[in-house]
C-alpha cells in the first residue's frame, strides 16, 4: 500500500508540474516592433529569408542601417513566399509594421 501511495504522489506531482517550452520556430517569429539585429545573434556571413506566416494580416518590413537609411523594404502578404534579406550586420535595425507574424530563417 505504501508503494502505491508513493507512486501515486510522484505521478501526481509530475503531472501537475508543467514546463513551458519555447519551440525553435517561435524564437525566429517576430511581431510588430523595432528590433536590433545584434539582439538575435544573426551572423553577417549567413543569408536570411523572411516570410509572413499569418493567414490573414499583411506585414511591412523595413531594414535600416546604422545611419537610419532604409536598405531594404518588403511588403509581405498573408502566408507569403520567402523573400531574401541582404546580409544582416549587428548595427542594423529591423522594423516590422502590421498585425501579422514574420518568420526569419
Amino acid at each position: 500500500m505504501k508503494k502505491f501511495f508513493t507512486i501515486f504522489i510522484i505521478l501526481l506531482f509530475l503531472s501537475l508540474n508543467t514546463i513551458n517550452v519555447i519551440h525553435v520556430s517561435a524564437a525566429n517569429t517576430f511581431k510588430e516592433g523595432v528590433y536590433k539585429a545584434a539582439d538575435f545573434n544573426f551572423s553577417p556571413t549567413n543569408l536570411y529569408s523572411v516570410q509572413n506566416i499569418s493567414p490573414t494580416d499583411d506585414v511591412y518590413l523595413q531594414l535600416f542601417d546604422e545611419n537610419q537609411i532604409i536598405i531594404q523594404s518588403i511588403r509581405l502578404t498573408p502566408k507569403s513566399e520567402k523573400f531574401n534579406l541582404i546580409s544582416l550586420k549587428p548595427t542594423y535595425r529591423i522594423v516590422i509594421v502590421g498585425n501579422g507574424q514574420v518568420y526569419i530563417s
